[in-house]
């Protein structure tokens, strides 16, 4: 009806996205790539490149060699954390190895072994356990949760002199 019979037999043309140059690629790095809503419950381990939000609830590993993770204000996360930079405004109980940075950020909650090189801590964080800061180059060691590292009694009690004695 409009147009020439020739264009009605032509097939629809299909458009693909340009692909990200170097330079937009680092422009979006840090948009969230990856999100967890808060009706969301996830066991296992969770790998990515740029940045994930979590809103819900998360147990197991949570691993990206420089990528940015954000624990949402309302998140319960009970994992073995590492990434680049780590923002916590939920409640976290593991091991947080970042290589970067992590910010405790107003009301959020940690528990457990922290590694980072630089540590951001709102006024109002709970903050329950241990905190490593390598020098700046120094790579981080890979700490374990402290609800799965097992201490005999022996260390239990050199630990406490050494605290007694500091």
């Amino acid at each position: 009806m409009f147009g020439s019979k020739d264009r009605q037999d032509e097939k629809p043309r299909t458009h693909t996205a340009p692909t990200p140059t170097p330079s937009a690629r680092s422009a979006s790095s840090d948009a969230i790539t990856a999100y967890l809503g808060p009706d969301t419950q996830i066991e296992g381990t969770l790998r990515f490149e740029n940045s994930v939000l979590i809103e819900g609830r998360f147990s197991g590993q949570i691993e990206s060699d420089n990528g940015s993770l954000v624990i949402g204000e309302k998140a319960e996360v009970e994992a073995d954390i590492r990434a680049g930079h780590i923002t916590v405004r939920g409640k976290v109980t593991g091991s947080i190895t970042a290589t970067t940075r992590v910010h405790l950020q107003d009301r959020g909650s940690f528990s457990g072994e922290l590694t980072t090189p630089s540590l951001q801590m709102d006024e109002s964080v709970t903050f329950d356990g241990r905190c490593q800061m390598p020098q700046t180059g120094e790579s981080p060691r890979r700490t374990s949760s402290p609800n799965r590292q097992k201490k005999n009694p022996q260390e239990k009690i050199l630990e406490a002199v050494d605290a007694v004695k500091s």
